[in-house]
């Protein structure tokens, strides 16, 4: 036992000895003898980092056949890279590339090469061999691709091999509607398989409250699919099939948004789909029970904070979930506002009925420009779309000025070619004396745009002053959100204030319009009531006259 336990000692030593050696571990210690004894010697530990081997993998394009020569995808995954690039055919020169990528090629067959190295200047490569083919088959979706496609699938960016059975097909245009197909198709097997073509233009149709699809022409279509149909102004649509009520077996509402117009709703087979108001007293037969409802609100939809250079602000603002089912929100915010808000998180689901604050974090930096920077916060939830109007007031840190900008509430509204009148109060915090200032007032847009021209003003106030200053609105200008900013400078700090208004292009609203035509048209009534009954008395008057006329004749 005792011989064994020293051979194991042994091994275990010699195993330790050969990792030191492996490792490449050099201890010079200071000394001309080694005593065993704790020294206070530096240790140099030299260790070589192993550097692992780049690696790649292509994802497509694949060992298929394309029908189209253009915007082919290029999508691979690597690690360990530092350089990568590819060539096609190893033809031409190299293109370097730092991601996914897209590339055009031509008819035929075709070798991609994708190469890649890492800092040690090891390297790796990777291809796949494909074939494009356009007169293989040709998808006909031009009412599915532009500025209004949405998700809509791009049918050129899959292999023949795909549409023989493609996953999760979209058909949508963005003003009206979108079909989405819940089964597998194949789109290559419509009505004439022999004419290598399927044409979705000429036998789709999405517009507005019409949703089509030729299912005899494409039969391969004619699946369960969930439809939407955007922009309707119901209260309590229901679902048509061919122009008469769907029957529940047929079709399934899912959600009708009121804000928004959105109806969504199931389908098991295809013809044309639509929605009509449903009559009083009537019950919907969609077979959707009771109708969920999306919606939020928000509180407050204006945000004004005034901050000074170096100086940082919490506001808040709260969402609540109005509708009857959960609700994902996603917020954002425009450019002009990006270096100035922060906050926590930018999505997030809120239950039925729940509430959240946003805490926001706005931040002056100390170089920030002294200025009025307005931009909007978006709220995004289930295609309804809100925004919270931001403006944001910088001033000089130390400045000596205070100032207050206030628009009379009979000028909040106005329309285009008037004129806005302001109270502006100056404030000296500071300035012995009287100060000399400059003051300039600006109208911006809701984007921060500049809408008129700029005007100055030269004064000296000693403790504060107060004035009245009328501008002018432009004729063309826009209806919209608007605001006042006036900004006073002295020994070269400046201070602001700012407030805003409405340019609206109708005085009359449409509810007031209603109230006045009723009014009209009880006048218009009344008045031909009493002309009538005059008319029809003097009438009678007349005819009594004659008859006793003709009764004195009778006696003489």
């Amino acid at each position: 036992m005792k011989k064994e336990r020293i051979i194991f000692l042994l091994i275990i030593n010699i195993f330790i000895f050969s990792s030191l050696i492996n490792a490449n571990i050099n201890s010079p210690i200071t000394g001309d003898t080694i005593t065993g004894e704790i020294t206070n010697a530096n240790v140099a530990v030299s260790i070589n980092v192993i550097i692992e081997e780049p690696s790649l993998k292509i994802i497509s394009p694949k060992n298929h056949t394309y029908i189209t020569t253009q915007d082919l995808q290029l999508n691979f995954t690597s690690s360990n890279t530092q350089t990568i690039w590819y060539n096609i055919d190893q033809l031409g020169g190299n293109t370097t590339i730092t991601g996914n990528t897209i590339f055009n090629t031509t008819q035929g067959t075709h070798t991609l090469y994708l190469y890649a190295n890492n800092s040690n200047g090891n390297k790796t490569s990777a291809n796949v061999s494909f074939t494009v083919n356009s007169s293989k088959f040709r998808v006909i979706y031009n009412e599915y691709v532009g500025s209004t496609k949405g998700s809509s699938t791009d049918f050129n960016k899959s292999t023949y091999e795909d549409l023989q059975n493609m996953q999760g097909i979209i058909l949508e245009n963005t003003n009206y509607g979108k079909i989405q197909f819940n089964q597998a198709i194949n789109v290559t097997n419509d009505a004439n398989i022999s004419d290598n073509k399927v044409d979705l233009d000429t036998n789709t149709n999405i517009s507005l409250n019409r949703t089509e699809l030729n299912s005899t022409a494409l039969p391969n279509f004619n699946v369960s699919a969930t439809l939407y149909l955007y922009n309707l102004t119901f209260s309590n649509p229901r679902i048509l099939k061919d122009g008469v009520v769907c029957p529940d077996t047929i079709c399934t509402e899912i959600d009708y948004s009121t804000e928004t117009g959105t109806l969504i709703f199931n389908v098991i087979e295809f013809t044309v789909y639509s929605a009509e108001e449903t009559p009083a007293g009537e019950t919907p037969s969609t077979g959707r029970g009771s109708r969920t409802i999306t919606n939020f609100s928000i509180s407050p939809e204006e945000l004004k904070i005034k901050l000074k250079q170096g100086e940082t602000k919490e506001v808040i603002f709260i969402l609540k979930n109005t509708g009857t089912k959960p609700i994902t929100i996603n917020i954002e915010k425009s450019n002009l506002l990006k270096d100035f808000i922060r906050w926590e998180e930018t999505s997030f689901t809120l239950g039925a009925k729940e509430s959240k604050t946003i805490i926001l974090d706005v931040i002056a930096k100390e170089n920030a420009i002294p200025d009025l920077y307005i931009g909007k916060l978006i709220i995004k939830g289930d295609r309804i779309e809100k925004e919270i109007l931001v403006a944001i007031e910088i001033e000089s840190k130390g400045a000596l000025l205070d100032l207050k900008a206030e628009i009379p509430q009979a000028y909040k509204k106005i329309l285009p070619g008037s004129e806005i009148t302001a109270k502006i109060t100056i404030f000296n915090l500071g300035a012995s004396g009287k100060a000399d200032i400059e003051v300039e007032y600006q109208i911006r847009d809701a984007n921060g745009n500049k809408i008129s021209d700029i005007e100055y003003e030269s004064m000296a106030i000693e403790t504060q002053s107060s004035l009245i200053k009328t501008i002018y609105i432009p004729e063309n200008t826009d209806h919209g959100k608007y605001f006042l900013y006036v900004k006073a400078t002295y020994n070269g700090k400046t201070a602001s204030a700012s407030d805003n208004f409405e340019v609206i292009k109708e005085v009359t609203s449409q509810k007031e319009k209603i109230y006045i035509g009723i009014i009209l048209i009880l006048i218009i009534a009344i008045s031909t009531g009493i002309y009538l009954y005059l008319r029809e008395k003097k009438l009678k008057k007349a005819v009594a006259k004659k008859a006793g006329a003709r009764d004195i004749i009778k006696k003489k």
